[in-house]
C-alpha cells in the first residue's frame, strides 16, 4: 500500500487516539478527561477492553458505553451511569488506590513527563494562559499509571516545562514523587503522540516506536524534540490500524463525527497553532 492510500485509510490522528487506546486492559477502572482520552477511553470500551470502567473528572462514573461527549458533563454522560457523584469523591478513589489509570491530555510535557496546562512563559506574564489543572493534578498524582495523549512539536516538548501543572518524575532523581507523598509506582507511564510512542526508563522519556506508517521517519521525531532525545534499542514500527479499527472509529465511536483529526469541529482555534 503506498503512503497516500495510508493516508487516505487513516491519519497521524487517528494512529494517535488508537495507539493510546491499546494501552486500557479489559477490567481496568480509568480516570479520563475530555478530548483524545475521552476518545481513546471509548474506542478502548469499543473493542479489546468493553469491561473496562471510565470515571469521568466532574465524578460520573461508566461501566457501560455512553455517546462520546463534547465536555466532562453531558446528558449523554449522566444518563444511565452508575454513580453521579463528584470530582472531590473520585480523586478520593484515586488517593485510596481504586483507579488503575490516569488518561491526560497536555499542553507541554518535559522529558522527565512533568505536564503544563497553566501558562506559557513566566507564571505573572504568561505568552499564554491555559485553563490549569482541573483534576488533572490529582490523576497523575494518585492513579497506579498515568498515560499522556498529546501532538507533538518542538514548543511542547521541552526540557524543562514552563509551569509544572502535573508532577511526573520532577527532576528525574530517584524519590522525588515520594518525598512529595505521592505513592511508589505511580507516575507516567507512556506518552502517544501523533509522531511516536515513549516509554520511560529511569524517569526519562525513551522513544520506542515511529509511526512509520503515517510517512514519519526518526529524524522527524527528534526535530520536534528541545532535548537529546534518548532512543530505545528496540526502536520499531508502530503497529498501524486495522480497517476494523477505523471502522469501529468512525461508526461507532464517533459516529456524528464530533472530532475531527482529534479535535472538536467546532473549535475554531487549532491547539498547535
Amino acid at each position: 500500500m503506498t503512503q497516500e492510500e495510508n493516508n487516505q485509510r487513516y491519519s497521524a490522528s487517528d494512529q494517535m487516539v488508537i495507539s493510546a487506546a491499546q494501552q486500557i486492559k479489559d477490567n481496568e477502572i480509568v480516570y479520563v478527561g475530555v478530548g483524545l482520552p475521552m476518545i481513546a477511553a471509548m474506542f478502548a470500551k469499543h473493542t479489546h477492553a468493553p469491561n473496562c470502567t471510565i470515571i469521568i473528572q466532574n465524578g460520573t462514573v461508566r461501566s457501560t458505553l455512553f455517546p462520546l461527549p463534547a465536555a466532562t458533563d453531558t446528558l449523554g454522560t449522566q444518563t444511565m451511569s452508575d454513580q453521579l457523584t463528584s470530582l472531590f469523591y473520585v480523586d478520593c478513589l484515586a488517593q485510596a488506590g481504586f483507579i488503575d489509570v490516569g488518561f491526560l491530555g497536555a499542553g507541554q510535557i518535559d522529558r522527565h513527563g512533568n505536564l503544563n496546562d497553566t501558562v506559557v512563559g513566566d507564571y505573572r506574564n504568561p505568552v499564554m494562559r491555559w485553563p490549569g489543572s482541573g483534576g488533572a493534578n490529582d490523576v497523575i498524582s494518585f492513579c497506579g499509571r498515568t498515560i499522556v495523549i498529546l501532538r507533538q512539536n518542538k514548543r511542547r516538548f521541552l526540557e524543562k516545562v514552563d509551569f509544572i501543572t502535573c508532577p511526573g518524575y520532577l527532576d528525574g532523581k530517584p524519590g522525588r514523587r515520594e518525598e512529595l507523598g505521592m505513592l511508589p509506582g505511580t507516575g507516567p507511564s507512556i506518552v502517544i503522540t501523533d509522531l511516536g510512542i515513549y516509554e520511560f526508563v529511569d524517569r526519562e522519556m525513551v522513544l520506542k516506536s515511529v509511526h512509520t506508517d503515517t510517512g514519519v521517519t526518526l529524524e522527524k521525531v527528534k526535530s520536534e524534540v528541545s532535548w537529546d532525545l534518548k532512543i530505545s534499542p528496540d526502536l520499531e514500527d508502530t503497529i498501524p490500524p486495522s480497517d476494523e479499527d477505523m471502522r469501529t472509529f468512525r461508526d461507532e465511536v464517533d459516529p456524528e463525527h464530533m472530532w475531527v483529526g482529534g479535535r472538536r469541529r467546532f473549535m475554531r482555534r487549532q491547539e498547535d497553532e
